[in-house]
């Protein structure tokens, strides 16, 4: 499905990508009418149904004709309230809660009249702030809001946010770091899980560490109390009277991990492996599909038997061979891949039944791409 010629795809400033944009991975759920529906993930989203053809990028339908999420687009830094991308829904009957990929930008501009996007005033994407925050509906995704701000000190609202980075001034590194792109959100037991990729920055280097981790919540209508699996392979309840990562005194586990990672030089490396997190039936296993930029083609998954021992690093990565269809570009680190079955009766797509499941990348920002894998 091609958005480039949609009413609703644009720029502001004459080049600044702004409107209905592909800019993270597609995760559909049902609404409560049952009916398979989706909202693209970019600070500006679109809610689509797919009334027929998963296949069949021209029988999905703008619900409504019109933006169904909007950024607040507030500049400073500890209200965690600049842009965020609707990345995670989870649907409950009409009740759909998402966590966010959320970006703030420590030189900001405003462009056509819209505030929040970076200035690169100190080079290209530098002083770059990335978190997880969290939004729900209770209209099955027709209008989210955010949580109400609550300070916790050092005048940081970080209420909205699940995974808290460091603030820019702890060590006003210029790079890109954080916790990224989450995946979808399974649940497990009592427990509701998501994987989130780390830039991790160890202290005075411009260098991370990438890779990703494991988050979960016994309550999912609420922001706090969240858990990461940490380095003692043990779950550690969110402080959010801090933050996480870095050189913080919490840190969660990254799996995978790559030291040494240069954003402006290479291609992600294992942070984005954890992109789509789906029960596999036949096997009764995990699986979790997604990329890593250390080998070609890129596109792998892994498993494990369980979540709340995660063993997707003891059981290692594979990769997804291509023989059956699909170029080798179409998996590097600035596309994003879901895989999911489109036969699984549940709400948000946890199961896959069979043999085969569909994926679905995004290709330059513009259009979907579709197909098939067969799991052997």
């Amino acid at each position: 499905m091609d958005f480039s010629t949609n009413q609703w795809h644009g720029y502001v400033g004459g080049n600044t990508p702004y409107g209905l944009w592909v800019d993270g991975p597609l995760h559909p759920w049902r609404d409560a009418n049952g009916t398979p529906t989706f909202i693209t993930g970019h600070s500006e989203g679109y809610r689509y149904n797919v009334l027929s053809d998963w296949h069949n990028g021209h029988t999905w339908t703008n619900w409504n004709a019109g933006r169904h999420w909007n950024s607040p687009r507030d500049t400073v830094e500890g209200h965690y309230a600049n842009r965020h991308w609707i990345v995670s829904p989870f649907a409950r009957g009409s009740l759909v809660v998402g966590l966010t990929h959320h970006e703030f930008y420590q030189s900001s501009t405003t462009i056509g009249g819209v505030k929040g996007f970076n200035s690169h005033a100190h080079g290209f994407n530098t002083r770059w702030v990335n978190g997880i925050g969290y939004v729900r509906s209770t209209n099955d995704g027709q209008a989210w809001t955010v949580p109400n701000p609550g300070d916790f000190g050092q005048n940081h609202h970080n209420v909205r946010c699940v995974l808290i980075p460091e603030p820019w001034s702890y060590q006003s590194i210029d790079t890109a770091y954080g916790f990224l792109h989450p995946s979808n959100i399974v649940q497990e037991g009592n427990y509701y899980y998501a994987f989130i990729e780390v830039r991790n920055l160890p202290g005075n280097t411009t260098l991370l560490d990438n890779g990703f981790t494991i988050i979960r919540t016994s309550n999912l209508d609420a922001s706090v109390g969240w858990q990461f699996y940490n380095n003692a392979n043990q779950w550690e309840t969110v402080n959010h009277q801090y933050y996480q990562g870095n050189i913080a005194p919490q840190q969660p586990k990254i799996f995978f991990k790559v030291a040494g990672y240069n954003p402006y030089t290479m291609y992600d490396q294992n942070g984005r492996m954890a992109q789509s997190i789906r029960y596999h039936v036949p096997t009764q296993k995990w699986v979790l599909f997604g990329y890593t930029g250390l080998q070609t083609p890129g596109f792998c998954y892994c498993v494990s038997d369980t979540l709340a021992n995660p063993q997707f690093e003891a059981n290692g990565h594979r990769l997804v061979s291509l023989a059956g269809g699909g170029a080798t570009n179409e998996y590097h680190s600035n596309h994003y891949i879901s895989v999911f079955d489109p036969n699984s009766q549940d709400q948000n797509y946890k199961t896959i039944l069979g043999d085969s499941a569909v994926v679905i990348t995004a290709d330059e920002g513009v259009r979907y791409k579709i197909g098939t894998i067969r799991i052997t």
